[in-house]
C-alpha cells in the first residue's frame, strides 16, 4: 500500500471518460450485436494504458484502470455476481441511472445530452443467493492493468527527472 507522511495522495474515484469507438463495442457488446471479442480486449487494453498515462501524466499518486473495461455498474456487477436477472424497462418507465439526483440539481445539463454513460434501460432484480462468479473477468482486468502501469510509470517518471535538470 502506497502512503506518504509529507503530503495527502491525491487519486480520483469512478469512471473516466471511454474513446467513442470503445463505448461503441462496450455498447455492441451489451445489446448482443456481433462483436470481435479480440479486439474489444485489445481496445480495453489499449485504452487503460491511456488512462493509466494520463493518470501519471497528471501527477496523481494512486492510480487505476479508469473503469474503461465495464460499460456501467449495473452490468459489471451483473457479469460478476450470480442471483441478478434483467428484465426490459415498461413503457413510461424512467431510465435508471446512478446520477438521478444530479438529473434534478442539474436539468439543463442532462436535458441538452443525448446519452448519458450508466443509461440502463433494463432493471435489474435480485431472484437468487448472491455469488461471485467473475474470476475470469477479475484476471483479465488485473492482466489489462498490471504490466502497463510499472512500464508507464517508469517511463514518465524518467521523463520528469530530464525535465527537471
Amino acid at each position: 500500500m502506497k502512503y506518504s507522511t509529507d503530503r495527502i495522495l491525491t487519486t480520483h474515484a469512478g469512471a473516466l471518460p471511454q474513446p467513442p469507438d470503445l463505448k461503441q463495442m462496450h455498447i455492441a457488446k451489451d445489446t448482443g450485436k456481433p462483436l470481435n471479442e479480440d479486439a474489444f480486449h485489445q481496445r480495453v487494453r489499449l485504452a487503460v494504458s491511456e488512462v493509466v498515462k494520463k493518470q501519471i501524466s497528471c501527477g496523481l499518486d494512486i492510480i487505476n484502470d479508469g473503469e474503461v473495461g465495464k460499460s456501467n455498474f449495473s452490468r459489471y456487477a451483473g457479469e460478476r455476481l450470480s442471483g441478478f436477472v434483467e428484465r426490459d424497462a415498461k413503457p413510461g418507465d424512467q431510465l435508471s441511472t446512478i446520477f438521478a439526483r444530479d438529473m434534478v440539481e442539474f436539468g439543463e445539463y442532462f436535458r441538452n445530452k443525448t446519452s448519458n454513460r450508466g443509461d440502463n434501460v433494463k432493471r435489474v432484480f435480485c431472484n437468487g443467493p448472491l455469488k461471485y462468479i467473475g474470476q475470469r473477468s477479475l484476471h483479465q482486468e488485473i492482466d489489462d492493468f498490471r504490466p502497463r502501469h510499472g512500464r508507464i510509470r517508469r517511463v514518465l517518471s524518467q521523463q520528469n527527472k530530464q525535465s527537471r535538470r
